[in-house]
């Protein structure tokens, strides 16, 4: 009998550090990854015109370099000019975490330089200022560019009567703008009824909402985003290509 019950305590002690052991395990695979960390770097300023000029982002996570990222894209625009004449170019991953993009600035003046980040399902999008040449150097930045960057995703293929992920990133003060209101406005180029989309928040400052595009064309989408108790507001218009 003695030997029995030692038998028997034996087993509830395996069966009980067995479980702890697997709840630990499961703790730390449901664990989300961190948000990764992006810091644009710049050369000294003012940057040359018409030369061509690194410009260069290191990204981290979790303090560790990043050097698989879906991508790094810089998306650059004059200051006076606003963002609706921005370009957009893809920089290529050099070491240890560093990715790189040769650009030409073409006339003296502010910029603003934003390296839209991918990392897995997490997205950042840091924002910087550049001064180029001599000619306006301490340009003061567009106030309303300063407060909101909205990012609608179009990377990936939007097909005619298939249902559709609409992302957005939104960021307020080069933050998250979280605990927002945010929907879409979907209009055909071609002519129709406007479509209003709600979209919900996945993670900070990220918004998502599905469609079904019923033909194919060009849509106009506006992204439309408040906080109400904070009277913060504004909107966002981009045209996406939808195919058969």
């Amino acid at each position: 009998m003695k030997n029995a019950a030692i038998l028997v305590t034996a087993l509830i002690l395996t069966i009980f550090i067995t479980a702890c052991a697997d709840s630990e395990n499961s703790g730390s695979e449901d664990q989300a990854p961190p948000i990764p960390e992006v810091e644009v770097l710049l050369e000294q300023q003012p940057y040359p015109v018409n030369e061509p000029v690194d410009i260069r982002a290191e990204v981290t996570q979790g303090e560790e370099p990043v050097t698989d990222a879906s991508y790094v894209k810089f998306e650059i625009w004059n200051t006076e000019e606003g963002q609706d004449n921005s370009v957009t170019k893809e920089a290529e991953h050099t070491e240890d975490g560093i990715y790189e993009l040769s650009y030409t600035f073409e006339q003296d003046g502010s910029y603003q330089v934003i390296a839209h980040t991918q990392v897995d399902d997490l997205h950042t999008m840091p924002q910087k200022e550049v001064q180029v040449g001599q000619g306006q150097e301490g340009q003061a930045m567009d106030m309303e560019s300063s407060k909101f960057m909205v990012h609608l995703m179009t990377e990936e293929t939007f097909a005619a009567g298939s249902e559709s992920m609409l992302t957005a990133h939104i960021n307020h003060m080069e933050e998250p703008f979280t605990e927002g209101k945010v929907k879409y406005l979907i209009t055909p180029e071609a002519g129709g009824e406007e479509t209003e989309v709600t979209a919900e928040e996945k993670q900070p400052g990220e918004y998502q909402g599905s469609y079904t595009f019923e033909e194919a064309g060009n849509y106009t989408v506006t992204v439309v985003y408040e906080q109400e108790e904070k009277d913060l507001q504004g909107e966002k218009q981009q045209t996406i290509k939808v195919i058969e």
